[in-house]
């Protein structure tokens, strides 16, 4: 191989590298606001109370 083949192929391997590194960044920072948002929603979500002690007692294995 010559001199310029390596430097095209160096140059188009840095490249690639770096969009890779870019759009892993930005799927961080996605991951990053999803999260925050459900730990949100995880925290505002008030649990309802249940009056009937016999509610959910019971599983319908055939439905």
């Amino acid at each position: 191989m010559d001199i310029q083949r390596l430097s095209m192929d160096l140059a188009s391997t840095q490249l690639q590298n770096q969009v890779g590194a870019k759009v892993m960044g930005l799927a961080m920072n996605v991951a990053k606001e999803q999260s925050a948002s459900l730990a949100k929603l995880m925290d505002s979500s008030a649990l309802a109370t249940i009056s009937d002690p016999a509610l959910g007692s019971n599983i319908n294995l055939l439905a």
